[in-house]
């Protein structure tokens, strides 16, 4: 009997023919999420849109990811884009991540955009940036 190879259902690399991802993609997905239960569907959904063929690409940065080790800046990480949010998660560096913490997307665009403002021009930052919705520290 030949064992016949088929395409993992994230990135399309041979897999197992009884499995529907490869082991690199399984991987990833079973990282437990300590704090919470976890979307795999949300998960899934975010690394396929995530992938450019050859490895994972950050959604804030575009930058490559690393898979394996999870001390690097560029670790591959899941965010949520509203904190909490089991629904709407995007693949992000774990640098990022860490950085965005308790904002959602739009906040951290924000609070992205007035510090850059601050460092290349001398601007103010809006203090009306600092009023957070999702932050619960």
């Amino acid at each position: 009997m030949v064992d016949k190879k088929e395409n993992c259902d994230i990135c399309g690399l041979n897999k197992h023919p009884l499995a529907k991802f490869c082991p690199r993609c399984k991987k990833i997905l079973d990282r437990v999420a300590i704090r919470r239960k976890h979307n795999k569907d949300a998960r899934i959904k975010a690394l396929k849109k995530s992938w450019d063929g050859e490895r994972f690409r950050c959604y804030y940065s575009d930058i490559r990811l690393e898979e394996k080790d999870h001390h690097s800046p560029i670790y591959l990480t899941f965010d949520h884009r509203i904190p909490r949010i089991e629904d709407d998660i995007v693949i992000a560096a774990a640098a990022i991540n860490d950085m965005k913490s308790d904002l959602s997307e739009a906040e951290f665009k924000n609070a992205v955009n007035q510090l850059s403002a601050r460092f290349s021009k001398g601007a103010s930052v809006n203090e009306d940036t600092f009023k957070l919705i999702h932050w619960k520290r």
